[in-house]
């Protein structure tokens, strides 16, 4: 016999109907059953309310209630509990309907016995704690469909943003090549109406970065040299008539040893025989780190 007995509310206003179902009940030798009885819904509700129960046993016919009604107030009453109908009338339609509206079971009186009305009992127990288990994972289902729901627009909001913000530094990354094209223009403007040759190098290269139309007038197909040793092509020399080697030139000082030249005299023998002189000052360019990124040479006419 179960330690703990099934805790039953019986709501049936027959008497002898009652009674016959308290003596079916003990006719049951491995379950044991505590019944609760009343005899009108209104006092069912106050019992329900007052006090908690494992199955209800329900008249649908009773002076303050009628037919299926009856169960619909019920069941509103109390979803959660198992309720088995007992029922005077073998009424298929009735029954069927009951079953679907969340009946567990609709027992026919004088057509059923302890053992019966024990196992309908025990049925109605087990399949309503089923459907609570289901229901309970229906509901754990739909909460992670809805948290993955929200963890979906969070990342589609989170992914909107990104996107807003690329296109603002897009939009702000052509607006400065646009500003930089602008200037860079506005200075090319201004490098090639200066007097003077002006020869910007790559330090790591030694590459050309920046040469102006003066500086062809000075080094002749200068615009053509690709890297700082091509200048050693030239035949230049030292006042006292050294020849210039790629490390004597004033920009490779500047660029190898950060040194800075000032107006150094460059002589330039020229194929037809003539000489000229050619003023050279050469600064190192420096990154934030003090790193030497670049070299900057002014060449103008000596003679």
């Amino acid at each position: 016999m179960n330690s703990k007995p099934i805790k039953i509310l019986l709501i049936e206003d027959n008497r002898e109907d009652a009674v016959i179902i308290r003596e079916m009940l003990k006719e049951t030798p491995n379950i044991s059953f505590e019944l609760n009885h009343v005899d009108r819904l209104k006092n069912g509700f106050e019992s329900l309310f007052n006090d908690t129960f494992d199955v209800l046993l329900l008249d649908l016919n009773l002076p303050d209630s009628w037919g299926f009604d009856t169960f619909i107030r019920t069941y509103d009453q109390t979803p959660e509990l198992p309720i088995v109908i007992m029922s005077g009338f073998d009424d298929e339609d009735i029954a069927v309907k009951a079953v679907r509206e969340g009946a567990q079971d609709y027992l026919i009186k004088g057509q059923i016995d302890g053992r019966l009305l024990a196992r309908s009992i025990s049925y109605a127990i087990e399949r309503k704690e089923t459907e609570k288990e289901l229901m309970k994972s229906h509901k754990d289902q739909r909460e992670l469909i809805e948290w993955h729901e929200k963890e979906l627009l969070e990342t589609e909001r989170k992914l909107q943003e990104e996107i807003e913000e690329k296109e603002n530094v897009e939009n702000k990354l052509i607006d400065a090549l646009k500003t930089v094209e602008i200037e860079r223009s506005k200075l090319d403007t201004l490098i090639n109406n200066l007097s003077v040759g002006i020869l910007i190098v790559e330090a790591a290269s030694g590459k050309p970065l920046i040469k102006n139309k003066k500086l062809e007038d000075i080094w002749v197909d200068c615009l053509e040299i690709e890297e700082l040793a091509e200048y050693c092509y030239y035949n230049c020399s030292h006042p006292d008539g050294r020849p210039y080697e790629l490390e004597d030139w004033p920009l490779t000082r500047s660029i190898t040893n950060g040194e800075e030249v000032e107006e150094e005299k460059i002589i330039i023998s020229k194929e037809d025989g003539t000489k000229s002189i050619v003023i050279s000052s050469s600064v190192p360019i420096r990154d934030t780190n003090g790193q030497i990124v670049m070299g900057m040479s002014i060449f103008s006419d000596g003679d």
